[in-house]
């Protein structure tokens, strides 16, 4: 195995080709979906009331930050996006997530 058969398969992984990736999934339309935000929710709230505290914790992980992530390719990406908050939502978003990630998954379970 060398350099050039491995090459290609990290190219998938440049930041514009991941960028337009989300853009071509509407990844920016998530915020608004009343179905994805109910079903997380639903699935949050049935996780932690059935007494799996880790489990809830980590799918409230992986919807908080799929909407902070939505969030933020919903405000425009490059110098636009940074322009108009975005990168304040990445910041403050990804803070509250990993917050409220680590207060379920290993403080409040004990």
């Amino acid at each position: 195995m060398n350099w050039d058969t491995i090459k290609p398969y990290l190219d998938i992984f440049r930041t514009d080709q991941v960028m337009q990736q989300l853009q071509d999934w509407n990844v920016g339309d998530l915020s608004t979906n009343p179905w994805f935000l109910g079903g997380f929710a639903a699935i949050i709230l049935f996780t932690y009331f059935i007494g799996w505290r880790a489990i809830a914790g980590f799918i409230s992980g992986i919807g908080g930050f799929a909407l902070v992530v939505s969030l933020a390719i919903g405000k425009g990406t490059g110098v636009d996006g940074i322009a108009a908050g975005g990168l304040w939502i990445i910041v403050g978003g990804g803070a509250v997530v990993v917050f409220l990630f680590i207060y379920l998954l290993f403080i409040k379970s004990e």
